[in-house]
């Protein structure tokens, strides 16, 4: 189970891109859905560890921009793309030697729909992430691939599930996940990329819900602090309550809040990495510095659809 929620955290920005609506919803629509938007999240944790406490925050913005798009037919089409940033701040932290990490993923989505119930979605993204402290090499550049099969069998359910191929600061590895979106009822609705995230949302009123929800972090960025080449890992299981409120149709504001029940950050050597046919030894690593306390977590966010 741990294995597959670290691989889970590492691909759910990939997931998230392919999760748009499969085909067309019953019945056949000619416009397209809002397939663009932006979002801004920021998530805190304070952790506390050996009589001290320090801050970790994580800001993220989401731009995902279509650049084709044709839903004239059953067979429509979607391209997409877009930039996503990702960071890691450290207040009060002495002893990993950096407290500014960033990443920028970008992504592509080429996605067809062989019918109303039946969608095949190619899936890229290539990641830079480090402390920029130095120049970027071409060993900062990781790299995911991902071939996602979606169904919708019926206007209130839509599943699917993505093989990919993650080659990261740790290793190549090659996981299916799945993932799934299903209106249980008019009010109850449960999502989620299994096993990175997984929500059961209730709408108490059209223009909001709440539900409790559990999600997986994961990110690495290079770590050029010293004469070692390092790179930084966060691990970060969490579970809470989530509530939504979408205004005008465009926005959403969302903020959840909970605890973490597993939340490792490290640091480890470039050499410890984990080879494509032995992933058995990814929990075999051996840290450098080492976080392991949970705390409380908090995330607010915004987001604009067009």
């Amino acid at each position: 189970m741990k294995k597959g929620l670290i691989l889970g955290g590492i691909l759910l920005p990939c997931l998230i891109h392919a999760q748009h609506p499969d085909s067309a919803r019953s019945p056949f629509v000619t416009t397209a859905p809002r397939l663009g938007g932006v979002t801004i999240t920021n998530l805190v944790a304070p952790i506390k560890t050996g009589g001290n406490t320090f801050l970790m925050q994580l800001p993220t913005v989401d731009i995902g921009v279509p650049l084709y798009k044709n839903f004239s037919t059953v067979h429509t089409v979607l391209i997409k793309t877009g930039v996503r940033y990702d960071g890691i701040v450290l207040n009060d932290e002495k002893n990993i030697g950096g407290s500014d990490f960033h990443s920028l993923t970008v992504p592509l989505l080429a996605s067809y729909s062989f019918s109303r119930t039946t969608n095949l979605s190619l899936i890229g993204l290539a990641t830079i992430a480090s402390d920029f402290k130095q120049d970027i090499v071409a060993d900062d550049i990781l790299y995911t691939a991902g071939v996602r099969i979606g169904f919708q069998p019926k206007s209130t359910l839509r599943y699917g599930i993505t093989l990919t191929y993650i080659h990261n600061y740790s290793g190549n590895f090659l996981l299916p996940l799945p993932d799934i979106d299903w209106m249980i009822s008019k009010k109850w609705n449960l999502a989620g990329v299994l096993p990175a995230r997984l929500s059961l949302k209730y709408k108490f009123v059209p223009s909001q819900s709440i539900g409790i929800t559990s999600w997986y972090l994961g990110s690495m960025y290079r770590l050029n602090d010293g004469t070692e080449k390092q790179y930084l890992n966060l691990q970060q299981y969490s579970a809470g309550l989530i509530y939504d409120l979408n205004l005008g149709g465009r926005w959403r504001v969302t903020l959840s809040a909970g605890h973490t029940m597993l939340q490792r950050l490290e640091t480890f050597g470039m050499d410890q990495k984990v080879s494509f046919n032995n992933f058995g030894k990814l929990y075999h690593r051996k840290p450098n510095i080492s976080y392991r306390e949970n705390s409380f977590v908090a995330q607010g966010g915004i987001s604009y659809r067009f």
